[in-house]
């Protein structure tokens, strides 16, 4: 049978061939890769693969391996600089725009969310913030030495026997030494005007009303704590002025602030009007007698380093309730040292309404 004894012969060359085509495929298979023969892709594929959870699809067993065992890229320098921004140690903790009539934005007391994890930024160092905000008002008292006089829109409210009175609108001229306010009022009682010279007038304030009170009384002069003087005022004149509120925020504040008893927080991204400020918020969660504000917000402009705003609060009447507004200044279009002079703090001023006419 010569027919079967060659097909018998080329079944085994077959075999044979086919033996040592999967020895020589499995030599290389178990063999380290010289890095040359395989490329670099295909090895990490397979790594990965080996790796990767099984998948009843091979183009799905790649993307979760690639997505599961690759590591993040590093952040750049930018975006760690940005993250650390959101974090623990950021100092502008809200950014929001306010005016001369505005003063109820939200407490910045709250937990803040960092815009990286989502998760509530631990509070900095109290005797950190409260360090930093003595250091600024006494930068404040400093910058403030050298002011001799200045002109502005002064605006104010104030709750008298539990009511917030209008927002009083006036011009403002005041000199520091001797210490002089002029004061012209545009809203309400527009046209009133008072001034007060510290050491003239035996001390008193020269003032007149409008309407029918101007033709009848003419120029009074009132004592600064009189009935007369106080009304729709928690302060005498003789405190009015950015002085005044610089040397009364540093006294309460070297006080009053402690880590146990205060918190202590800044934004430094607030407006007033233009006016790029830095916002200092400083609480009382407790209520003390000898604290006279839950909250106070000083405002000092970045350019000037002098406070253009301040605001202070009551404490609520219950958990959760709003904070009362109790009192707020603001120094509008604030000018320093125009070289006011002795006519802008005299009844004598033709500019000025003194007078029975």
């Amino acid at each position: 049978m010569p027919g079967a004894a060659l097909i018998l012969t080329h079944a085994r060359a077959s075999l044979l061939l086919l033996a040592g085509a999967l020895f020589a495929a499995s030599m290389l298979a178990d063999s380290p890769s010289s890095g040359s023969d395989t490329p670099p892709t295909a090895r990490e594929i397979a790594k990965e693969k080996e790796k990767a959870p099984q998948s009843t699809s091979g183009s799905a067993t790649k993307a979760a391996s690639s997505s599961t065992s690759r590591p993040e890229p590093s952040a750049s320098p930018a975006a760690r600089s940005s993250s650390a921004a959101s974090g623990p140690n950021r100092v502008a903790l809200s950014t929001g725009h306010t005016t001369a009539a505005s003063s109820l934005k939200s407490d910045l007391a709250g937990p803040t969310k960092s815009t990286a994890t989502g998760l509530a930024n631990p509070p900095v160092p109290e005797d950190t913030q409260m360090a930093k905000a003595l250091r600024m008002i006494t930068q404040c008292q400093t910058r403030f030495a050298r002011v001799i006089d200045y002109t502005c829109t002064f605006c104010k409210r104030e709750r008298i026997a539990g009511k917030l009175t209008p927002l009083f609108v006036m011009a403002m001229k005041a000199r520091s030494s001797p210490k002089s306010i002029y004061f012209r009022f545009e809203d309400p009682y527009k046209g009133r005007e008072a001034i007060f010279v510290e050491g003239r007038n035996s001390g008193k304030i020269l003032a007149h009303d409008v309407g029918f009170t101007k033709l009848l009384a003419g120029t009074l002069e009132l004592e600064p704590r009189s009935a007369r003087a106080m009304e729709e005022c928690r302060h005498p004149i003789t405190q009015a002025g950015i002085g005044s509120l610089i040397e009364t925020i540093a006294r309460r504040w070297a006080a009053e602030l402690s880590p146990d008893e205060s918190v202590v927080l800044f934004d430094c991204n607030m407006t007033i009007g233009p006016r790029r400020c830095t916002m200092i918020e400083a609480i009382h969660p407790q209520n003390r007698p000898d604290f006279q504000f839950y909250k106070v917000r000083l405002f000092i402009d970045s350019k000037l380093n002098l406070p253009i705003r301040f605001e202070g609060y009551d404490w609520p009447s219950e958990p959760g309730a709003p904070a009362d507004l109790v009192e707020e200044y603001s120094y509008v279009d604030l000018k320093l040292n125009v070289g006011l002079g002795d006519l802008d703090f005299d009844t004598c001023n033709p500019q000025y309404s003194f007078g029975r006419f």
